[in-house]
């Protein structure tokens, strides 16, 4: 397990390689939790596509979390973008 600050490193340097790597490792849990949260495939992969590229985007959202794990983070990530998105969706029907 890499320390929180190598990670971070490794994104703020774009490593590519390294990336795909947390991709590859972290996908099918979020996948799994993507589709119970929208039962979609469509926007399950939106979902996971957005989360990850908030971590590349900004990566010091993941220092400044209390989170210690990756997996933690992005799976916090994962709900809160899905949480956002249906509070959305519900403000615009009313």
């Amino acid at each position: 397990m890499e320390k929180k600050q190598e990670i971070v490193n490794h994104i703020l340097n774009k490593d590519r390689v390294y990336f795909s790597k947390i991709y590859s490792n972290h996908k099918g849990m979020l996948k799994n939790i993507a589709f119970k949260l929208t039962g979609s495939e469509i926007n399950s992969d939106n979902l996971i596509y957005s989360t990850f590229k908030e971590l590349w985007d900004s990566p010091q959202s993941f220092q400044d979390s209390s989170d210690k794990l990756v997996s933690t983070y992005l799976m916090k990530r994962l709900i809160y973008n899905y949480l956002c998105s249906q509070h959305t969706i519900k403000r615009r029907i009313t």
